[in-house]
């Protein structure tokens, strides 16, 4: 399995780089990205993530908390529809696994993608929207998808809307990545949060332009993406 890291700290891996060992073409679909996840602190997630702290912001595939500033480098839509977590849950398809990925769409011509809407009634949606940026955390070496779903989708399309009204490209700016809890139906759970953090430096840029090249329009492999996540 290929992995965006660099042996040498401190330094960031930009996929085409010439690299003694690397000289054999690399499959897209062997590189895997991961994605800032939000620590919830499940039983489940506790198994996994034993060091975690609820609210925390973890990378997937290394499992180390994340930097808070990060830089967006560019945005995609998905719709994702997952397989029920159990058998009592009304959408739950025998054929898969439970929490099994069914199926994804990023075109918005495919008639699935309606699906990720709410009714015209209020009716909850049959399979979820996703606004995901692949982005740069200073400091950290791969890039990382930030995924904002559910009950996150609300500071997702905050981070939109500041990319989008402020001149320059999507990476000229700084973002700060919070959480904050919120409580639901007797639930507390953590959210993401999205504020301005200033001018990206040049060397942020250049690093993002970098990957804006080489991974911008390519059928990405988000880590953990075959089940169903929580931001």
């Amino acid at each position: 399995m290929g992995e965006l890291v660099n042996p040498k700290k401190g330094e960031v891996t930009t996929p085409g780089s010439p690299r003694l060992g690397f000289e054999e073409p690399i499959d897209q679909g062997d590189l895997i990205i991961p994605r800032a996840k939000l620590f919830q602190g499940t039983p489940t997630e506790a198994d996994e993530y034993p060091d975690a702290k609820g609210g925390q912001v973890i990378n997937s595939l290394t499992k180390e908390v994340l930097p808070s500033v990060f830089v967006p480098v560019f945005k995609f839509t998905e719709v994702v529809k997952f397989n029920g977590r159990n058998q009592k849950d009304p959408d739950f398809n025998p054929a898969y696994a439970p929490g099994a990925l069914i199926w994804k769409v990023t075109d918005p011509q495919d008639p699935r993608w309606a699906e990720g809407d709410f009714g015209p009634n209020g009716e909850k949606p049959l399979a979820m929207r996703t606004l995901r940026f692949l982005s740069y955390f200073p400091g950290v070496q791969m890039p990382v998808i930030v995924s904002f779903a559910k009950t996150s989708y609300r500071a997702g399309k905050q981070l939109l809307s500041l990319a989008q009204f402020t001149p320059g490209n999507m990476f000229d700016r700084r973002y700060r990545l919070g959480t904050k809890k919120e409580e639901s139906d007797g639930n507390t759970y953590h959210v993401f949060t999205v504020a301005l953090d200033g001018i990206s430096t040049d060397e942020e840029r250049t690093i993002a332009l970098d990957w804006y090249k080489a991974l911008r329009g390519k059928a990405l492999k988000v880590h953990e993406d075959d089940v169903g996540f929580t931001e």
